[in-house]
Parts: C-alpha cells; structure tokens; sequence
C-alpha cells in the first residue's frame, strides 16, 4: 500500500504519463515533429506553402509548436523546422510565435557555427520588427548582428554587415530619429567614396519622414551616382537606375507633383515600351489627378493585356493564378468612374476586391465611390466598413483610412 505521503507525487507521475501518452498520439504534435526531416530549401519553400494552404489548421500548428519550443527541454524541433514555422507564423501575421521560433533558430543557428543560418534568422527577426513597428528591438537585433566578430572579411557574415547597417538606419529613421539615420548615413557616403549605395538609402531615409524634396534630391543623386558607377556591370546598373527612377515617380506623387511623376515613367516607358507596371501606374496617377483620361485608359487596358499575354507564357500556370492583376483592374475601375461609366467601373472594382492582393483599402474605397454615384448607399456604406478592417500596409493606407471613416460618417449621417 502507497503511504498517503506519496500520493500526489503519484498522482503527478501518472499525469505526466498520460500527457506524454497523449502528446505521442497528438496529431499536431507529430506534424511539427514531421517538419524536422525537412531537407534543403526547396524542401523548406514546399513545406511552408504547404502549411499556408491549410490556414486554419496551421494556426492549431503554429499554437501547439510555439508550446513545445517554450516548454520542452531540449527544444523538440530543429532549426529547419522552426525557421519554416517563423516564416509561416510571419505570413499569418502572429509576430509573437514568429518571434518564439526566430529565437530557437538562432539559439540552434550559433551551435552550428552556421553563417548562413545567423543571416538568414537576423534578417528574418529584424524583418519582424520592422513590420510589427518595434524599432528599438529592430536595432537592437542589428547592433548584435553588427557586433559579431570574424576576422575573414570574405565570411558571409561580414558581407553582409552593409546590409544589416542599411535596416539599422532605416529603424532608426522610422523610430523617428530623423537626425541620427542621417548622420549615419551621411558617414557611410563620405566613406564609400563616388559610391551610390548609402545615397540611395538616405533617399529612403527622407521619404520614410515625409521629406519629400529632400528624397527627390537624394534619388536625382542616387540615378547620376549609378550612371558614373563602374563597379557595376552594364545591366545590373541599368536596372538599379530604372528602379531608383520607379521610385522617384511615386516620391514626386507623394509631393503632388504630378507632371514630374509622370514624367519619370514616361522615361521608363521609353527604354521599356511593353512593361505593364509603368503603363499601369502612369495610367492611374493621370487618372486619378483627372489628367488624360482617355490616354489613361488606353494605357490601362493595355497594361491588363499585356499581363494577360505573359500569363500565356507560362507553362502549367495554375488556374487560381491565371487571373488579372487587382491593383489593374482597380486603375481600370477608377479610370472608368472618371468618366461616369459606372456600372463597368463597378464589374471591375467587385473582380478586384475578391483575389488575392485585392484586399487593399483604397481599391475597397473607390468601389464605394462606385456604388456611391448609382445611388446604392447601404452597399457603399458596408464596403466602407470592411474597408476599415483591412490592416494598413503603408501611410498612404494611413491617410485613405481617415478618408474613408470621413465618408462613413456622411453617409450614415445623411
């Protein structure tokens, strides 16, 4: 007979047993544990869509994981296995079992003695942060990368440091320490003499803080730095400069300025007459400033043709994924609401919002706008309001959000 003294150490015996039963049969448990035979990137990539498809269930996943790593000693699940779960736990917008796995990532990353590992776990915790708007852990993250000590220069760790140098201005910039990202970078410039890299990211620095004419000269000097670069091969310097160019166009928007943001997608245009992007975007910035309205049009409708041509081009393109740009159907809709052509503008905006990448406030909006000018009140009244549900990616979702609670708030008014 067991003393009554030993009883609840029994008890907490048995219970132990029978979790650890439980948890062998536990179906969750065991497709964590699944993750561990994971082999090589592409593996990892195949896994991780995997996992995205089954929304529901690899939330249950990422809550019973992130338990294990907390709980269990030694950690049941290997690099490879968290680092799939980090990236699914990003992409599922759950910063805190993202940030659980990034640790034991790294924890596991520094036993292997793995450069790549601690990059590719740094940039994806520092990633983290940023999105999530956690600035001081943003640099945090960086100073430590930055203070990792290896005397080999040609070790992928030290390549990387420009890089991470980059994200820690950026952070320190976006936490509103306008002063510091730039004499941080103003440093880096004078020593990376004729170079452009740290122009470049000064640039961003400007227009993160809404100095929008300093970025428009800190981009100028960028495009003028790369055209003298010989550092670079003849094609990979041209697109740095069509991209510094792409954005420069939208930093002359940011300031209304409209005419010069044209104008750089007219030069990219020029060297680039087919690419439906810039055919897009001049279409709409001239649209939606009531400008040309029906050369807007005639470049938007080519810009859907265009992507409707290259989709042709692709072998085995899965049917959900042959479908139409939202974000050119949007410019379509919006061109067509500029001419009072309603009822398409509406066909148009209502494809947009149901696929992916059409789950954007301002598209939300202008098909309100739509239903607003056929008289249908109550469906634009609730297209504004799950509009304001959607999470703001950028600050012009920022400032759309305070236009569309403006609107709610006059129609439900009148």
């Amino acid at each position: 007979m067991i003393p009554a003294s030993y009883r609840p150490l029994l008890a907490l015996v048995v219970a132990a047993i029978a979790s650890s039963a439980f948890a062998a049969d536990d179906p969750i448990r065991e497709k964590a544990l699944k993750l561990n035979q994971t082999t090589g990137t592409s593996a990892m990539a195949s896994r991780l869509s995997e996992l995205l498809k089954d929304e529901a269930g690899t939330k249950k996943l990422l809550e019973t994981a992130a338990k294990m790593v907390k709980d269990e000693k030694p950690n049941p699940l290997n690099y490879t296995a968290c680092f799939i779960l980090a990236k699914a736990a990003q992409i599922q917008k759950n910063p805190n079992a993202a940030l659980v796995f990034y640790k034991a990532c790294a924890t596991d990353a520094t036993k292997l003695g793995s450069a790549q590992k601690i990059i590719d776990v740094f940039n994806g915790m520092v990633g983290l942060y940023m999105v999530t708007k956690k600035y001081d852990e943003a640099i945090q993250a960086c100073q430590e990368f930055l203070d990792i000590q290896i005397e080999d220069v040609e070790n992928p760790i030290n390549q990387e440091k420009p890089f991470m140098m980059e994200k820690l201005i950026l952070a320190t910039g976006r936490k509103g320490k306008l002063d510091d990202a730039i004499k941080l970078t103003e440093n880096l410039i004078e020593k990376d003499k004729g170079g452009w890299y740290f122009v470049r990211v000064k640039a961003e620095v400007f227009r993160d803080n809404e100095k929008y004419s300093d970025a428009a000269d800190a981009y100028l000097e960028t495009i003028e730095r790369l055209k003298k670069s010989k550092r670079l091969e003849d094609e990979a310097r041209d697109a740095y400069i069509r991209r510094m160019r792409y954005t420069l166009s939208g930093v002359y928007v940011d300031m209304k300025d409209i005419d010069k943001g044209a104008e750089q997608l007219q030069i990219l245009l020029k060297d680039d007459p087919e690419n439906a992007t810039f055919m897009n975007d001049l279409g709409f910035i001239w649209a939606d400033n009531d400008l040309k309205i029906e050369e807007s049009e005639k470049l938007i409708r080519k810009a859907i043709a265009k992507d409707r041509e290259q989709r042709k081009k692709i072998e085995d393109l899965p049917k959900d994924e042959d479908v139409d740009n939202p974000a050119y159907l949007d410019s379509l809709g919006w061109v067509l609401f500029k001419k009072k052509e309603y009822k398409e503008a509406k066909q148009h905006l209502t494809t947009a919002i149901k696929l992916e990448g059409g789950k954007n406030i301002e598209i939300f909006d202008h098909l309100a706008d739509v239903h607003m000018a056929l008289g249908e009140k109550a469906e634009a009244i609730k297209v504004w309001k799950e509009s304001l549900k959607i999470e703001d990616s950028t600050k012009r979702d920022t400032e759309r959000r305070k236009k569309v609670e403006q609107k709610l708030a006059a129609a439900e008014k009148k």
